[in-house]
């Protein structure tokens, strides 16, 4: 019956439950720890921030969005991988030629799609949102898949939190502000903003590495090696960077297990259980880039869309050692947005450098901190230079996951002069662990709490001043 109202007297039972159950829930959530409860608002905040990122930069300004949205328009229209130096952008976004490389000065219709070479998963995924958004104009479009890369983003600020939590279980100051400084690097939130297949490939392989350091605690049990050989395959769908995860794969397993001579089927146990489901879920993709290009990276084609423009720097041992080099990484991977249009200034540079700069010193601190206290440590029980066998070698895996992402970044440096800093973005949490923990040694543990909250608001600080000084001012001066 119309306008019929039950009785508040037969509601009170369900009205009871329903409170008795937002109680418990709430109950759950206050008896988080500080740590857990901080990561939940920072979330929220992080999701926030990235809604901004995505609409403050103008339709397809981020490095290589032209061709990114190309490739997944040719999944979802054609069904097909796109092939260079057979496919061309679409000539309805000749007006964005200057976004793309190499081709402004071509016939119009003919800008090379430069990104076919791109494992395919990222483009796999965001097809049904293209056929969600069919008869929406591009940029529309784009948008639409900016907003889908925040989840990957956000994925990887809780995994730097479990990295942390995993590692130093009761340390809550990295649990705080690991995450925090992920969350607010402005470079990988900007990744994390754009239609762009990096920040899927900075996710995984920040899965590997949470895999890889619970597996140095836990032995490399089965479940464990299946999860990393399928988070290796779905990373090595994701971007070409993911290949620097084998050498540490074979690093975690090499201080972790016994010599392959004195037990030579636990290793072949072990490698079966991660290579098998790495193989099953990569072996199509590699069979297709072989049977196209006659090679299993496609760089060769690339190399010679690109020889118009592409000149290396210089061998190996050149770049590793330049000045020029090393301070052209770090302007990228604080600014430089996009196609390296946006400069930071020299002072903002400096104040970013110093203060790392200081924590690098905090982290060689700790290093020797660790071997010289080791005996007399290990009497008194103090928990910040106490490391268990299994956390100095994780700490270890950790060192060499950001020494091997920069030595891949200078070695394609010695081949293509456009290696960029966000190629190493993949270690992202490992060097936001190591960047606390020199931190962290350097200041009193009764300043913890006081240092937490300066850090977290020095990152927001950061990103507020890069955004007013430099980012709005670019794209949106105003108006005279």
């Amino acid at each position: 019956m119309a306008g019929y109202a039950e009785p508040l007297s037969n509601l009170e039972p369900q009205i009871g439950m329903l409170t008795r159950a937002n109680g418990r829930r709430w109950t759950a959530v206050r008896g988080w720890s500080i740590a857990r409860r901080f990561l939940f608002v920072l979330g929220v905040i992080y999701i926030a921030k990235q809604l901004i990122y995505l609409l403050v930069f103008p339709p397809f300004t981020g490095h290589d969005e032209v061709a990114h949205y190309s490739y997944i328009r040719s999944v979802a229209e054609d069904g097909r991988i796109p092939v260079l130096l057979e496919d061309y952008l679409p000539a309805e976004l000749a007006g964005y030629c200057d976004r793309a490389l190499g081709w402004c000065g071509r016939p119009i219709d003919r800008g090379p799609q430069y990104a076919a070479n791109h494992p395919p998963l990222y483009y796999v995924l965001l097809t049904p949102a293209y056929w969600w958004s069919d008869g929406w104009t591009p940029e529309e479009q784009q948008y639409l898949f900016r907003v889908m890369a925040i989840p990957f983003g956000l994925a990887t600020v809780v995994l730097a939190y479990l990295l942390a939590r995993t590692l130093f279980p009761t340390d809550q100051f990295l649990a705080i502000t690991v995450p925090a400084f992920v969350a607010f690097q402005p470079q990988v939130s900007y990744e994390a903003a754009i239609v762009n297949n990096d920040i899927v490939g900075v996710a995984f392989y920040s899965m590997i590495l949470l895999l890889l350091v619970i597996g140095l605690r836990d032995r490399f049990p089965t479940r464990n090696c299946l999860l990393i050989g399928f988070t290796l395959g779905l990373a090595l769908l994701s971007k070409g960077t993911a290949l620097t995860a084998l050498p540490l794969i074979g690093l975690a397993l090499a201080v972790s297990l016994p010599r392959p001579w004195l037990m030579p089927r636990l290793w072949l146990r072990k490698v079966v259980q991660i290579s098998v489901p790495a193989l099953l879920l990569t072996a199509p993709w590699y069979v297709f880039l072989y049977r196209t290009y006659g090679n299993f990276s496609g760089l060769d084609q690339v190399e010679e869309l690109q020889q118009m423009f592409n000149h290396p720097e210089g061998n190996f041992f050149e770049l590793l050692f330049s000045q020029d080099f090393i301070t052209s990484r770090f302007h990228e991977t604080w600014g430089l947005f996009g196609w390296r249009l946006i400069p930071l200034s020299t002072t903002t540079l400096w104040v970013i450098a110093v203060p790392l700069i200081v924590a690098f010193g905090g982290l060689i601190q700790y290093t020797a901190l660790i071997f010289r206290r080791a005996e007399r440590d290990k009497a008194s029980g103090d928990p910040v230079f106490l490391l268990r066998y299994w956390q100095a070698r994780a700490l270890l895996l950790v060192f060499a996951a950001c020494a091997i992402g920069y030595l891949a970044v200078v070695q394609f440096g010695t081949r293509f002069q456009l290696t960029q800093a966000r190629y190493y973005f993949p270690v992202i949490n490992a060097g936001a662990l190591l960047t606390m923990l020199g931190a962290r040694t350097l200041i009193p543990r009764r300043f913890f709490g006081y240092a937490q909250a300066a850090i977290f608001g020095s990152m927001v600080m950061l990103t507020i001043a890069i955004f007013s000084q430099f980012v709005i001012p670019f794209w949106h001066p105003p108006v005279a």
